[in-house]
């Protein structure tokens, strides 16, 4: 199913054949160092993963959407919305794969995954990145986040950076 479009990206519901294109995403040294390992491992544990999606898109009605190159329908990343236990609103969560870094990719596709998050409503839009991950966090700023503190958000031992957006005046 079609979330919605840009300029040059077709954003829509992850699919089972989708599998392959997320183990190598997931795999990637840039994606593994900022972002973590999510267990995607093999074909196998790419598809358990995609069911989850499926089960966090009933559940809530949204989580992370594929992204994909409009003009050749090749998949180029990952974008959406993510509601965590321990965050009171849904944080935006992408990855880009390193091919098409570079391109505008994640600023495009994070500009309709705020505009989607109005349309459901949310008050307000969160973002979570390492407070070493330089382009995440220029990518925040530059889409209108503003920093709200650093913390170990999960109880892991773990600083992240948490960013805030207002959606609805």
């Amino acid at each position: 199913m079609i979330i919605t479009q840009t300029e040059r990206l077709t954003i829509r519901y992850i699919e089972d054949k989708d599998a392959s294109f997320l183990l190598d995403l997931y795999n990637q040294p840039a994606f593994l160092e900022n972002i973590g390992d999510r267990g995607v491992h093999d074909l196998g544990s790419a598809q358990e993963f995609i069911k989850s999606i499926r089960q966090r898109y009933e559940k809530f009605g949204f989580w992370l959407y594929l992204l994909e190159e409009t003009s050749t329908g090749q998949p180029v990343g990952v974008n959406g919305l993510l509601q965590r236990d321990f965050l009171d609103s849904p944080d935006i969560g992408f990855g880009i794969d390193q091919k098409h870094w570079r391109k505008g990719y994640a600023y495009e596709s994070s500009q309709a995954i705020i505009k989607h998050a109005r349309e459901l409503s949310h008050e307000k839009l969160l973002a979570i990145t390492s407070p070493k991950n330089a382009n995440s966090i220029n990518l925040l700023l530059k889409l209108g986040f503003d920093f709200s503190k650093c913390d170990d958000l999960e109880g892991r031992g773990e600083l992240v950076n948490l960013y805030e957006i207002k959606l609805l005046q």
